[in-house]
């Protein structure tokens, strides 16, 4: 068991804080990620704000996260992930109070900026870094559990929250996901390690050379090309990603699908994600990551060129959720094994943040771009089309990343 830099033992059971930290993911992401959009129709009726004003305050929280991930990432490096995580925690309930009050524009603007900054702080890529701290060489299959249980926030949060909604308004459903977020706070505050619990190194670190200066972890990991290779793979992914999380629906319902199946596709993808992470749990021995991501980046263009070529068929759609959706929930274990084994080891958190950043970028923009190419084109197969070619783009710096690792291994 690691020792604390005073002597002692960690507070807790490492197999505990990975629970208590993967319970902790899945309600945050379910409560705090996963609902926005539940609540856009009723604010709609009860304001009489448009939709594109409401989802443009989620695209600038969601460019705050991104913007916010190298320093968070660096801070849980120096051990102060307990107090970003309850902190965040803390900060994200008081806000969601603020929402249950809101009757101004400007003033949502500012309060979804703010539950930006706290994603950066709550969601998985902190929470990453400290089990990387915690378990050091057995990371993986920490990261497996988590992203397993957090893989069914969206199944969790979006009923939960639309049973609230439509018995006692949307403003108290806010109220109530405020005091849930509280407890979250206590979980952190509890079973996160603070800066007096030593981290488990990955791996040895790099031998020193003498009197050579040692550069940072960031400083060092941005002269790797692998990491590159990264970069252009994962931002990729964000920017496809979320442009299909916001237009699937309306893009269904321009080829005349019924509502019904529109709403079972939708459906059938989150558990698609939690399918695709237990098969891992089951083969992790026999997969490697560059395998892992292979097989990813080889699923997401298949997926978007099946609906750029215009399948609406029940059976066509079902094929396309399974692939579509057991790929989406590989990629988040993806992004937390690759940076150690591609880049390295030193500074996990500060270099995940740093890959983090431009995905979040461009997943913020990724619905703004959508909604643009479909009114330049006159429909989706445009759109489809080019998110298509974006994901090959994306697979081949997956490609580059994997190639480079181990040309400089």
């Amino acid at each position: 068991m690691a020792k604390g830099k005073a002597g002692g033992p960690w507070r807790k059971r490492p197999s505990t804080i990975l629970w208590m930290l993967s319970l902790g993911q899945l309600t945050s992401w379910g409560l705090v990620y996963y609902t926005f959009p539940l609540f856009v129709v009723p604010m709609e009726q009860e304001l009489g704000w448009t939709r594109s004003a409401m989802f443009g305050a989620l695209s600038a929280g969601l460019l705050v996260a991104g913007l916010s991930s190298i320093p968070v990432g660096a801070w849980i490096d120096r051990g102060h992930g307990r107090l970003l995580m309850t902190g965040g925690s803390v900060f994200a309930a008081a806000l969601l109070i603020v929402w249950s009050r809101i009757d101004s524009l400007p003033v949502f603007y500012v309060m979804w900026i703010g539950l930006g900054a706290c994603q950066a702080v709550i969601l998985y890529e902190p929470a990453f870094a400290v089990i990387t701290r915690v378990y050091g060489p057995r990371y993986k299959q920490a990261i497996l559990l988590m992203t397993f249980l957090g893989g069914l926030a969206s199944t969790f949060g979006i009923p939960f929250a639309q049973l609230l909604i439509e018995r006692i308004g949307w403003r108290p459903t806010l109220e109530v996901m405020a005091v849930i977020i509280l407890g979250v706070a206590l979980m952190h505050w509890l079973f996160v390690p603070g800066p007096r619990d030593e981290a488990i190194p990955i791996a040895a670190p790099r031998p020193q050379v003498e009197g050579v200066k040692k550069k940072s972890p960031l400083a060092a990991a941005v002269r790797v090309p692998a990491f590159w290779g990264l970069v252009v793979a994962f931002a990729g992914y964000g920017l496809a990603f979320s442009a299909m999380s916001f237009h699937l629906i309306p893009l269904l319902g321009d080829r005349g699908v019924p509502i019904a199946v529109v709403m079972a596709i939708i459906a059938l993808i989150g558990p698609m994600q939690v399918v695709g992470r237990v098969l891992l749990m089951v083969g992790q021995k026999h997969i490697t990551t560059i395998q892992l991501g292979a097989g990813i980046y080889f699923a997401f263009p298949i997926a978007m060129t099946m609906l750029a070529l215009g399948v609406s068929d029940v059976y066509g759609l079902i094929l396309f959720a399974i692939i579509y959706g057991v790929a989406n929930g590989l990629i988040t274990i993806l992004r937390g094994m690759a940076v150690p084994e591609f880049i390295g080891p030193e500074g996990y958190g500060v270099v995940s943040g740093a890959l983090t950043m431009p995905t979040n970028i461009l997943r913020a923009v990724g619905p703004i771009v959508a909604s643009l190419a479909w009114g330049a084109f006159g429909g989706y197969t445009v759109v489809l089309w080019g998110l298509a070619g974006i994901m090959l783009v994306a697979a081949m710096g997956f490609a580059a990343a994997a190639w480079l690792s181990k040309r400089h291994a």
